[in-house]
């Protein structure tokens, strides 16, 4: 009995998050230690041009994922640092999020690989951007319904964090049936801007249409 009790108090946050921090930072590292490097048969400057050129799709992904990497740490510490205490909820939700982070270095370079299953290449990137941001908004819906925030935790910060995090489950998710019929699905991603706006726009909506009734 008193382990379960123990087990109910919420504890400090700073360990988790200092946690999250290194393996982001970790899997950033990953990231870049996948990147084409020239060999000993790119001779000359020509030769080293050449072979960057053939990998110049691995470079762009390298962007793309370390963009992403940083998007969710950004909207992650966004969230947090209002966090007070932690349960078993909100710890077991960010575990998950931190596993779709350690596995981006490997769904990119399955997304750039000499496979020829197109399909399931995107869906497992794709997949793995989606389900970051759903498990980050699990994660913090555990600190919010425990009543772990920190007070004075200011409304309009959460709701333009949870909004971007919304557009990027959003965007990544819908871009997989995209994908299913053009190569050039990956170009939903850009829309991450459009899909947070258009999602706020609906929002205000609601809410106006709430505060009339």
């Amino acid at each position: 009995m008193h382990g379960e009790s123990d087990e109910a108090e919420p504890v400090g946050p700073e360990r988790l998050i200092y946690f999250s921090d290194a393996v982001i930072a970790i899997a950033i590292t990953l990231l870049a230690l996948e990147l084409p490097v020239p060999h000993g048969e790119a001779h000359g400057n020509d030769g080293v041009l050449h072979f960057l050129r053939e990998h110049l799709t691995e470079y762009v992904a390298f962007l793309i994922s370390f963009s992403a990497v940083a998007m969710h740490w950004l909207l992650h510490q966004r969230l947090f640092r209002y966090a007070k205490g932690l349960t078993g909820g909100a710890i077991h939700w960010n575990l998950a999020w931190l596993l779709m982070i350690v596995t981006m270095p490997f769904t990119t370079k399955l997304l750039t690989s000499e496979a020829d299953a197109f399909q399931i290449q995107f869906t497992a990137y794709a997949a793995g951007q989606a389900l970051a941001g759903l498990f980050l908004w699990r994660a913090f819906s555990a600190l919010r319904s425990g009543g772990l925030l920190k007070d004075h935790t200011p409304p309009s910060v959460i709701a333009n964090t949870l909004s971007w995090n919304a557009a990027v489950v959003v965007t990544f998710a819908a871009s997989i049936p995209v994908a299913l019929v053009t190569h050039a699905a990956s170009l939903c991603w850009g829309l991450v801007p459009a899909v947070r706006f258009a999602l706020r726009s609906v929002r205000g909506r609601r809410d106006a249409g709430m505060s009339t009734d």
